[in-house]
């Protein structure tokens, strides 16, 4: 098994990035997340700083893992029933997409440790749906082909920046071929969902003219909310917004900026949806005690203020988008973004959220408690507004 200090920190960003955006209110998926993750904040807490100890052995490093593994393993058979659900409610790849070459694939290496069941248990645990599989291994890739294609900074952000598509085809049982499109580039992979192991990984090198000339369009899934629906619509206006001769021609600040205009005019348009969902997802949260005194509010400055106030959009649809968004804030500043294993540590324990006193006219007062890192905000469903964010270190 390939746990490598730098392997490992590498992981955990991704989790940060890609495994926290459940986005189906499922009460059973709710519940089975929930339970994950405060067993992944258990295990970080008793871990401390053993899981970033360079002097340790390989064997010893693996060891440390085996109490997230057994916890997996107890879980195998909810985890596996869940992901069969959506798994089988996805689409195939379309069949225009069959006509391309996959004609690259990942270093013998990066195979290997995505081939090692270790490895991708408790990489893949905290992800239940294609698209957070597909998200999490393509982050993985990504440097890879980025770099085997010279793909500048800022095309790069192409594919975060416009969305992806994930289809899925059932090949035996229990194996499924994962396809992710983007903008860029398309990866495909197979995955065992007994044994969460990935192999046949391949994909195309970033634009190809035959595929960027097919122009493939926005492919509508069907939805079985409301909550996925919003979703949905919202990634078609991501997807539609890229064109191939306009990205040529303005910033990548530009691109994400007119993205985001044209998600908060859907917004204003579709707000009494935005109500109805966001007030059903926070009314089912349970309610929280206050911070001990192992806590300490950090207090920025007058521009950092001005940054953080910005951070959360009208659009978002919970408190786990929120999270993401300030965790992603807090590691750009000061004391956060001088330790890239607590980084880490706080991506793999994910945050758990809670209700803080009473709602009163759809006002609620949410907090979300991470490994060592913990924000609390103010969120006005009627005028779709954040207020009073704080953020909290814990004193080691």
């Amino acid at each position: 098994m390939i746990y490598s200090k730098i392997a490992l920190s590498t992981v955990l960003l991704l989790l940060m990035a890609l495994t926290c955006t459940g986005q189906i209110f499922d009460r059973e998926l709710r519940n089975q997340k929930e339970r994950t993750q405060k067993e992944f904040l258990k295990f970080i807490t008793e871990l401390g700083s053993k899981i970033t100890d360079s002097t340790l052995t390989k064997e010893q490093q693996n060891a440390l893992f085996n109490p997230i593994v057994a916890y997996a393993h107890k879980e195998h058979a909810d985890l596996t029933r869940l992901r069969k659900k959506y798994f089988k409610k996805i689409q195939a790849p379309p069949s225009v997409l069959n006509a391309f070459i996959f004609d690259s694939e990942p270093p013998a290496e990066l195979s290997k440790m995505l081939g090692t069941p270790q490895f991708t248990t408790v990489t893949l645990l905290q992800c239940y749906r294609p698209i957070e599989i597909g998200r999490l291994i393509s982050g993985i890739i990504q440097p890879l082909i980025y770099q085997q294609a010279n793909t500048g900074t800022n095309e790069a952000t192409i594919a975060y920046t416009f969305g992806n598509q994930v289809f899925a085809k059932q090949l035996k049982e229990d194996i499924w071929q994962i396809w992710l499109v983007n903008r860029l580039y398309m990866l495909r992979f197979n995955l065992d969902l007994q044994t969460m192991v990935i192999d046949h990984s391949e994909y195309t090198l970033p634009n190809k003219a035959e595929y960027l000339r097919l122009q493939f369009p926005f492919v509508i899934q069907k939805p079985v909310n409301e909550l996925e629906k919003l979703y949905q619509e919202m990634d078609e206006i991501r997807w539609n917004s890229y064109s191939s001769i306009g990205i040529q021609q303005v910033s990548p600040q530009e691109w994400q900026d007119t993205i985001d205009k044209r998600l908060s005019e859907f917004y204003l348009k579709n707000q009494p949806r935005f109500i109805k969902v966001q007030n059903e997802i926070l009314k089912d949260i349970e309610k929280g005690n206050g911070l001990d005194a192992s806590w300490q509010e950090l207090h920025l400055s007058s521009d950092e203020n001005i940054q953080l106030t910005q951070t959360l959009k009208n659009n978002m649809l919970q408190p786990d988008e929120a999270a993401q968004q300030l965790f992603s804030f807090s590691n750009s500043i000061i004391p956060f973004n001088q330790d890239i294993e607590e980084i880490g540590k706080n991506a793999m324990s994910g945050f758990l959220h809670y209700i803080v006193g009473h709602e009163k006219d759809q006002v609620w007062k949410i907090r979300s408690l991470g490994y060592s890192i913990a924000f609390e905000y103010t969120w006005d469903l009627k005028q779709g507004r954040f207020s009073e964010i704080k953020i909290f270190k814990k004193q080691s």
